[in-house]
């Protein structure tokens, strides 16, 4: 009797632990995005745990909810989207561009789960991917080297169909990304590059950078310049080099409020 009574003491005392395990609070330094909006309307609106880590993601056509561990670490996303996006039909689109109430788990079915993976390290080492629309096997693997992600291996079908190099600059910006696709028959081609300029500014969507997005999510400053080329083949009326410049105002704190004289940033 005396045995059992222990027994179940000790397991109370792990619960009462567990349950008492202090919050990590990150993103201090950094000013948490409460709205994106366009012309003066909101277009995306972010929401935050008790972590200060991003919880939700709002938009008209889509959906997103993450969910932590106790480390903090990503362990799922859960995407929605309106089903209209993948239409091919440019009336059905607009329909869905004119739509009042945002995409949410209420109105809209899953499109896209995502599970995170990690080593002993606390890298993540795997993302997987499932869609309820096929079953199918699609996977990422990431490569690091000084805690940032060099490489980005894509699965599909337990094949290797693309991969990422990332590049980085002094400072952690990312200024390159190479995407090489691998057939089964033929060495690894280059797809596309996409190379990047920045301000000495501060990124605040770098609170985001738990969802392991090399990039703009984990840039110390803003994207001021960005070259997207097409290494492959193409038909003649598709430009092979895009150029997209951004300008900024910013706050006091030195982090934007305007982009491009029209997006806006609202903080919390």
């Amino acid at each position: 009797m005396r045995k059992i009574i222990f027994i179940l003491v000790f397991s109370l005392l792990i619960i009462s632990c567990e349950k008492e395990r202090p919050i990590i609070i990150e993103n201090t330094d950094i000013p948490l995005i409460n709205k994106v909006l366009s012309d003066g309307e909101s277009v995306m609106e972010y929401t935050y745990n008790e972590a200060n880590l991003l919880r939700e993601e709002k938009g008209k056509l889509h959906y997103t909810r993450h969910n932590y561990n106790d480390l903090n670490q990503l362990t799922s996303s859960d995407i929605y989207m309106d089903p209209a996006m993948f239409s091919s039909s440019m009336a059905v689109i607009q329909e869905a561009m004119n739509r009042k109430e945002w995409v949410n788990p209420d109105n809209t079915k899953i499109s896209l789960a995502k599970s995170f993976k990690y080593g002993d390290n606390g890298q993540v080492i795997r993302v997987i991917y499932e869609r309820p629309a096929t079953s199918n096997s699609e996977f990422t693997e990431f490569s690091f080297e000084n805690d940032r992600i060099t490489r980005q291996t894509m699965y599909w079908q337990n094949e290797i169909s693309f991969y990422i190099d990332y590049l980085y600059d002094e400072r952690g910006n990312l200024i390159k990304e190479s995407k090489y696709h691998v057939s089964t028959n033929s060495s690894p081609e280059l797809w596309t590059t996409t190379e990047y300029e920045f301000d000495n500014k501060g990124n605040p969507f770098r609170s985001f950078k738990r969802l392991v997005n090399p990039g703009k999510f984990t840039n110390p400053n803003n994207i001021t310049k960005e070259t997207y080329t097409i290494h492959f083949e193409v038909d003649q009326w598709i430009q092979r080099v895009s150029v997209i410049n951004n300008s900024y105002e910013y706050n006091d704190n030195g982090y934007p409020v305007k982009v491009n004289g029209e997006t806006e940033y609202v903080y919390e």
